[in-house]
């Protein structure tokens, strides 16, 4: 019998080399690290200020052990995040047949590798389920009492992972969305149920030249397809961005999931490809919660971002 195959992890970096190497190194002490590829897409600087830092990343990165191969990508000219993680994952993910991908602010417990192989590997033939994320949506203070679940929050940008053939339907010029404008109740559920205005972000994607972003575009694309993601109870990743370096990540860390809080392995996954209607519910009280309005919408900005971290 053949030993398994680890899917690939992308990294996408800019300009910050001390959160670059938090994420690296936290995602070498994973358990399946020495097994898995690292492919790190490097951008070049947009403006001198950026130089010397994206060349202390690549410089890094040309030290980074412990991982079955690292392979450094160097952008000879700026990409901006969209076009970056577009071309990147489209390369790598059409050679391996399946991609992980983190930016680099994001910090995994060391059983953040096994998960997302594992969902690759139990979804791979339920083509609803468009990807897997090691961010949980729902409070980690839910008294929800399986470990992972699916819901159709199909685009963040705090870790995810999917298949060549779904990746296959991501449409950047996201055709047909004019619908949008004219049906309510289609925009409703585009919204989930009107909780978040991902409309307003497509919009702008579509009418605003200084937005550029593909997880919105990537959302869009797999609500065509109905489209589900598979993701822990408990958020398996953390953010460590939230120090002002960051375009949409400046300010007061919101702890819900700023820190990671948990190093759990999870072994229970559903066997019903739906999203649970007490899940629904759940995230989309995280999503409108009036007490903390401010919070709410930076949170899922962030998660939904449109710019690149550092860049325009």
């Amino acid at each position: 019998m053949s030993e398994r195959m680890m899917a690939p992890v992308v990294l996408f970096t800019y300009n910050r080399p001390e959160h670059t190497k938090h994420t690296i190194e936290a995602l070498a002490a994973n358990e399946l690290a020495e097994k898995t590829e690292l492919f790190v897409f490097s951008d070049a600087a947009k403006k001198e200020a950026d130089a010397a830092k994206v060349q202390e990343i690549r410089e890094y990165v040309g030290t980074v052990q412990g991982f079955a191969n690292v392979s450094l990508i160097v952008r000879k000219e700026n990409y901006g995040l969209a076009r970056n993680v577009i071309e990147g994952v489209t390369e790598i993910v059409n050679r391996y047949g399946r991609v992980i991908v983190l930016e680099d602010d994001l910090v995994t417990n060391r059983y953040f590798l096994r998960f997302m192989n594992d969902g690759l590997d139990r979804y791979e033939k339920e083509k609803q389920v468009t990807g897997v994320t090691g961010f949980s949506f729902l409070d980690d203070r839910t008294d929800y009492d399986s470990e992972s679940y699916l819901c159709g929050l199909t685009g963040t940008s705090w870790s995810w992972a999917t298949w060549a053939d779904r990746w296959s339907y991501f449409d950047a010029e996201a055709l047909g969305w004019e619908k949008l404008k004219t049906d309510t109740a289609y925009r409703r559920r585009f919204n989930y149920d009107n909780t978040y205005n991902f409309y307003q972000l497509l919009k702008m994607q579509k009418q605003d030249e200084k937005t550029n972003s593909w997880a919105i575009r990537w959302y869009y694309s797999t609500f065509l397809l109905d489209g589900l993601i598979l993701a822990p109870t408990k958020s398996l990743v953390g953010n460590d961005g939230w120090d002002g370096s960051g375009v949409h990540c400046g300010g007061e860390a919101p702890t819900a999931v700023h820190a990671l809080k948990t190093d759990q392995v999870i072994t229970q996954f559903p066997d019903v490809i739906a999203e649970m209607p007490q899940i629904r519910k759940r995230l989309k009280k995280e999503l409108i919660k009036i007490s903390e309005p401010s919070r709410v919408k930076r949170i899922y900005h962030a998660v939904f971002r449109k710019n690149y971290i550092g860049q325009a």
